[in-house]
């Protein structure tokens, strides 16, 4: 009798108890367990018997069907524990996200990207000139983006003033070009151009009204990104070395820059002040590893250079590297309920060896320098509302912390709670608003940087009398992103800075402005 007139080939996904009711006809003088196995490493399982009665039969019959030519096929341990495991209806662990580990959500869902992400305004010639490029492994894409504030009241001065930025990113596929397997090179670079509000009417204030102007000033050519990517393990593990920035994956979000100001865009004004931290457009020599344990979580530790050059005006002064910044953060980013509600969540440390000078607000004798500067953050986002398919889609609340070592930075703490939602108007589906409040307390023994008028303030620069010192700043900003065509988004928003530059010397300011971005 042939093996297969005894034996019918079932599922692997069916569970040890039917498999063994179907069986009941064979008795077993050996331990079950071990006659399973056998069975199991030619991929049959016990289903239904024929006539068939005693050990020796059965042990008779698994053995022919262990060493036929014509039903057995070899297998690799993996193989066999793989197949033993998915009989029991056991799915691997790196396979289930932490959310569903602890029954908060059924499934995990990879959102479409948002619109931003994906949408570009020329089309025609152009983009399928691009199209072809990328078919080949070669991405480029531009982003024009400008801002305009004016300070209607307060400050120091009303003022108005405008900045722009173009940014170029492209991205070489050498699996595509060279057949060498997930591993990626990427090249950015910047145009930018302007003038900063807050140094000219706000008294050179922390918060500054329009993110675009800052590192790099006004400058033809700012060399951003230039770093090799490799991944592994369908992208569980992300390799980068090169010349990157601290800020692409410590202490940020996509929803930071959905504001104009310097307040949280694109990373929590406080950790700018730190020349370890180094953020578009500028970059430090370093390498990082991202590792998932699950789809929903992550820890990234990295190395890098910490240079308070930040990489110059061009973004090519990299020598003179002050000391080595070592930096971790570890990430959850679930989707809870039925209705897929996205958050992230996410705690970290940065530590850079750099020497500081303390902060010194007389300015009257040297008080030494520390070796070491601490940064410790906590952020989250979280959607409570989801009306739409993409990954920002719903109504989101955010906020974070960061704090730095308080004698040698300009903001030791800032802490900002806000609101975003996208989509809630369903023939806008694109458009979106947002509000956010940011406080930012300054280290000690730093000066405001507008003092009292020494004639109308006696004492003042005494002896016995110290400069005033920078407490505290707040802003509020309040904004609604119009989506005015594909890939064009237009942003009005209005801001309202207390105690601008943080020593009570300058007014509180109303500022309105808007901000426009291309993605071409």
């Amino acid at each position: 009798m042939e093996p297969q007139a005894a034996f019918e080939r079932i599922s692997t996904s069916k569970s040890d108890d039917s498999t063994r009711r179907n069986c009941q006809s064979l008795s077993y003088s050996i331990c079950p367990f071990v006659t399973e196995t056998i069975m199991r490493s030619t991929g049959i399982l016990w289903a239904r018997c024929r006539n068939s009665s005693g050990a020796s039969w059965s042990m008779l019959v698994a053995l022919i069907v262990l060493f036929s030519p014509v039903t057995t096929r070899s297998q690799t341990v993996t193989t066999f524990r793989n197949n033993t495991l998915s009989s029991r209806e056991i799915v691997p662990l790196e396979n289930k996200t932490l959310a569903q580990m602890l029954g908060l959500s059924p499934t995990y869902v990879e959102h479409p990207l948002p619109p931003e992400e994906t949408e570009h305004a020329l089309g025609g010639a152009y983009r399928r000139a691009s199209n072809y490029l990328t078919k080949k492994g070669i991405s480029i894409d531009f982003v024009y983006w400008s801002q305009f504030a004016a300070n209607i009241t307060g400050g120091t001065a009303k003022h108005q003033d405008y900045a722009h930025q173009i940014g170029m990113n492209s991205t070489f596929d050498l699996e595509k070009i060279m057949d060498v397997k997930n591993t990626k090179i990427f090249f950015a670079g910047a145009e930018r151009a302007g003038r900063n509000l807050g140094m000219d009417a706000l008294g050179n204030n922390s918060f500054r009204p329009t993110q675009i102007y800052g590192g790099g000033g006004n400058v033809l050519f700012h060399l951003v990104y230039f770093y090799l990517q490799k991944t592994w393990a369908h992208e569980k593990i992300r390799w980068i070395i090169g010349r990157y920035a601290v800020g692409a994956d410590y202490d940020s979000t996509m929803l930071h820059c959905t504001f104009e100001a310097l307040a949280i865009c694109s990373q929590p004004r406080a950790t700018t002040f730190v020349p370890a931290y180094a953020s578009w457009p500028s970059t430090a020599w370093g390498t990082n590893v991202k590792v998932r344990p699950t789809p929903d979580t992550y820890i990234v530790p990295g190395i890098f250079a910490s240079n308070p050059k930040r990489g110059g005006t061009a973004g090519t002064a990299w020598e003179n590297a002050s000391g080595v910044t070592l930096v971790n953060e570890l990430g959850w980013e679930p989707e809870f309920g039925e209705g897929r509600l996205s958050g992230h969540y996410k705690l970290g440390v940065l530590w850079d060896s750099s020497p500081y000078q303390y902060n010194n607000a007389a300015n009257t004798l040297h008080l030494g320098n520390r070796h070491g500067l601490m940064m410790e953050w906590a952020a989250f986002d979280q959607m409570v509302w989801r009306h739409g398919s993409y990954q920002t889609a719903g109504l989101m609340l955010l906020g974070g912390y960061t704090h730095v070592t308080s004698a040698v930075t300009q903001l030791s703490d800032q802490v900002y709670v806000g609101v975003v939602d996208f989509g809630i108007i369903r023939s806008r589906s694109y458009d979106g608003f947002g509000m956010e409040f940011s406080q930012g307390r300054y280290g000690k023994n730093f000066a405001a940087e507008v003092q009292p008028d020494p004639e109308h303030n006696i004492g003042y620069r005494g002896l016995w009398q110290r400069p005033v010192l920078a407490s505290k700043e707040r802003i509020f900003e309040l904004t609604y992103r119009i989506h005015a065509a594909r890939g064009i988004y237009f942003s009005p928003e209005y801001q309202y800075i207390w105690r601008p530059g943080g020593g009570g010397y300058v007014k509180n300011a109303s500022v309105i402005g808007f901000d426009l971005r291309m993605f071409l």
